[in-house]
């Protein structure tokens, strides 16, 4: 989910009904919630990974499926798919994230065999450059943004020799994708995941990732770490304009998640914590649902208020049945 240039939101994921074919969905509201347009894939078609919007107000949203490929898909403010004939943008791969650059392009990070990818395409969407990155062995790319100085920061996950998980890697780069300097981050034995990254002041860079709890790391713009802690919260989680963080989860209030208890009521709620990682508020939704959910995205809007994205799962109202 992000913010769109008229104060309204886009969406990004996929529609699974209960009769029909599994398909990509892109939903375009309006700054009160209001679903203003939706499009749908094609059978075959998998979720949108990521949605970003250019300063030249394409839509761009990346996706990719066992059938199709990687693709870039491009739409106009209206939600009209641009390109009918979108070509595989990688076959063997993953796109992951996109982000609207300063020159009206955007820069695409994912995955390229078992190597971390990073492309970038100019204004007119045309293909400047792409690189990869890695070693091989089950590296793929999750976020990216551009810095301040018109480089990008980029993080994933690496598999290192001799440890059991996953690690976390930062990768700087320059404006032409050249790396500039990495790191690393994680323990041995669990697998790491950044679920949030920003810069920071000065140029350096913030991360977020989970450990065995919820990590935050600061580096300045050396690559050097400035400060550690360990965040008593969930994802997903961003930091706020005054420092802080906000968080989103779903609870239930029965005493046990077996899906068989009928009065099972799952209840999300939007915390917030401030600069010290102590607890602000905690905000109970006024919206239940009764088999399950998850909290997928939260941001912070351009006005300072917070908008929460939740999956709502709640029994059918009519048996599922198979296609013939």
């Amino acid at each position: 989910m992000i913010q769109t240039a008229d104060g309204g939101y886009l969406i990004g994921g996929e529609v699974w009904p209960w009769r029909g074919d599994r398909t990509y969905g892109i939903f375009k509201v309006d700054s009160n919630g209001a679903v203003v347009w939706n499009v749908t894939g094609r059978r075959g078609d998998d979720r949108i990974s990521s949605v970003a919007q250019t300063t030249m107000g394409t839509i761009v949203a990346v996706s990719s499926s066992s059938t199709s490929g990687s693709r870039i898909l491009l739409f106009d403010p209206a939600g009209n798919l641009l390109d009918r004939d979108v070509q595989d943008v990688e076959a063997d791969g993953i796109l992951q994230s996109v982000v609207g650059t300063f020159d009206g392009g955007i820069a695409v990070a994912g995955t390229a065999g078992r190597d971390f990818l990073v492309l970038k395409r100019d204004a007119d969407l045309t293909e400047e450059w792409r690189k990869t990155y890695g070693t091989d062995d089950k590296d793929s790319a999750n976020i990216i943004i551009q810095a301040s100085d018109g480089g990008y920061l980029v993080s994933g996950t690496i598999h290192l020799p001799n440890r059991n998980g996953s690690d976390v890697w930062l990768l700087r780069l320059d404006s032409s994708g050249d790396l500039i300097r990495d790191a690393t981050l994680g323990s041995p034995s669990q697998s790491n995941t950044v679920v949030f990254m920003s810069e920071a002041p000065g140029g350096g860079c913030t991360v977020i990732y989970t450990n065995v709890t919820l990590e935050e790391v600061v580096f300045d713009r050396e690559g050097n770490v400035l400060e550690e802690r360990a965040l008593n919260a969930s994802a997903p989680i961003i930091k706020t304009a005054d420092g802080g963080y906000v968080s989103g989860t779903v609870t239930y209030r029965s005493s046990s998640r077996f899906l068989i208890l009928a009065d099972q009521v799952g209840v999300p709620h939007i915390m917030k914590h401030n600069a010290d990682g102590l607890p602000e508020w905690d905000t109970e939704l006024n919206s239940t649902f009764k088999l399950m959910g998850s909290a997928v995205s939260v941001i912070q809007a351009a006005d300072g208020r917070y908008v929460l994205l939740v999956n709502r799962h709640n029994y059918p109202k009519e048996p599922r049945t198979e296609p013939a």
